[in-house]
């Protein structure tokens, strides 16, 4: 019977090369259409910012969601989304790595009611105040803050919460009225996460689709 251990030794050396371009090509792949949804994304937000956003400034990657309301004097750092159907006033300003999900709204101070003998819709507009969402902070589905807070750097705002007053940093808010349910990090790794935002935005590794 004829050896056939060399022919074996080179089937399975190419199988092995066989598979480990086709995993190479497979990576390439992936790497392509992440590229190329980023440049979508980017191409995206271009032009709402052009046409529907005016005037609002916005840093790298930024993602705002379908039906989303943006006031003037809008102000967003790197990396931040906006869900789809939130709802902005004018002039919000938010730091790089935040995250607002789906319905968030910031309202309040658009009306005054204080004027006796005048109707509410004819008593004008109380003055404009900026509301500041720090960097880093992740606000969840439903929220509604009141227009003029701060929200600290790090913050979590539990999702259906109302917030009425600012929001320390690294502080986690729950409830109606929203409350401080605990923090984030203790005051060694604050200081650490500080260090971190303190540098200028970089990419990281998005976590993709809840599986």
């Amino acid at each position: 019977m004829a050896d056939r251990t060399g022919d074996m030794s080179y089937e399975t050396g190419a199988s092995t090369l066989l598979r480990t371009r086709r995993s190479r090509v497979g990576d390439c792949c992936h790497v392509l259409v992440g590229e190329g949804k980023e440049l979508l994304k980017e191409i995206r937000a271009w032009i709402l910012v052009r046409f529907r956003y005016r005037g609002a400034r916005v840093g790298r990657s930024f993602h705002v969601g379908k039906a989303v309301s943006i006031g003037p004097g809008f102000v967003a750092g790197d990396f931040v989304y906006i869900g789809p159907h939130s709802q902005l006033p004018p002039r919000v300003h938010i730091g790089h790595y935040s995250s607002l999900s789906a319905q968030v709204a910031i309202v309040g101070s658009d009306h005054q009611y204080d004027k006796p003998g005048v109707p509410v819709v004819y008593s004008g507009r109380p003055p404009s105040s900026v509301t500041t969402i720090g960097k880093d902070v992740l606000i969840g589905h439903g929220a509604i803050l009141l227009r003029g807070i701060s929200i600290g750097n790090g913050a979590v705002v539990g999702a259906g919460a109302i917030v009425t007053k600012d929001v320390p940093p690294y502080a986690i808010v729950v409830g109606v009225p929203a409350k401080v349910l605990r923090y984030r990090f203790d005051e060694q790794e604050q200081a650490i996460h500080e260090e971190m935002l303190a540098q200028p935005a970089t990419r990281g590794q998005h976590p993709g689709p809840l599986m």
